[in-house]
């Protein structure tokens, strides 16, 4: 069980304080997700080998511990490059582009509505110039995010290859299927004409195991103790 500490509540291993590879110990905010990430250590059986991947909310706690709660500029200015090829904002032409702008078009609208100002679209090969504009209200909903918000950002955005996806998975009005969705509708357009393919089918397979991964640690994380502390 994890130990009631003044910061938080600490994961332990055989009674003895976790170390995460900068030497931090494995301080969380909520009780929550300190027993989630206990159970992870507790499924593995005992003296066996195990892999990294097999710990997803132990790796995502360790990245918001290390990575980002000391440096939380350095990861809003690397999310914000998602920003300037945004997955949402290039399209296609054709058939490709109408599946595209089926599924993005309403979700430009649901961040205009919510952050009043609307992205531009282009079918060009050529990069957009993003209007500073809206790359001041992208870095603002960044830096409103607590640390937990932040690290499940920094895991959507390359997920997705998209900042507005990645933002609207911490702000809550994305959800996970309508976000791998997006992600994934080149490939599955793709397989729709030449057949299914396994190498992409795995790709799809991760991206949606990834952004369920950083929602339900993000989740965890804002998960209040039962009296409400």
């Amino acid at each position: 069980m994890p130990v009631d500490v003044p910061q938080g509540y600490e994961v332990c291993l055989d009674g003895r304080s976790f170390r995460l590879p900068g030497g931090n110990r494995l301080i969380l905010g909520t009780l929550a997700l300190a027993e989630a990430v206990a159970e992870e250590w507790r499924s593995i059986p005992p003296g066996s080998a195990f892999q990294t991947t097999s710990l997803p909310l132990t790796q995502m706690a360790g990245t918001q511990i290390e990575r980002v709660a000391p440096d939380r500029a350095q990861i809003i200015g690397q999310l914000m490059a998602y920003g300037e090829s945004d997955l949402l904002c290039y399209r296609a032409t054709g058939s490709l582009g109408r599946e595209q702008d089926a599924l993005f078009d309403p979700v430009l609208q649901r961040f205009a509505a919510r952050h009043g100002i609307m992205p531009e679209v282009t079918r060009s090969l050529l990069p957009l110039t993003v209007a500073p504009e809206l790359q001041e209200v992208c870095r603002k909903a960044l830096e409103r995010f607590d640390d937990s918000a932040l690290t499940c950002a920094a895991i959507g955005a390359p997920a997705t290859g998209s900042l507005i996806l990645a933002i609207g998975l911490a702000e809550g009005w994305m959800q996970a299927k309508e976000a791998s969705d997006m992600a994934s509708v080149e490939e599955r357009h793709q397989m729709a004409q030449w057949g299914e393919d396994d190498a992409l089918l795995q790709e799809i397979e991760r991206t949606g195991i990834d952004i369920d991964h950083a929602l339900h640690f993000l989740a965890l994380s804002q998960e209040k103790a039962p009296n409400g502390a």
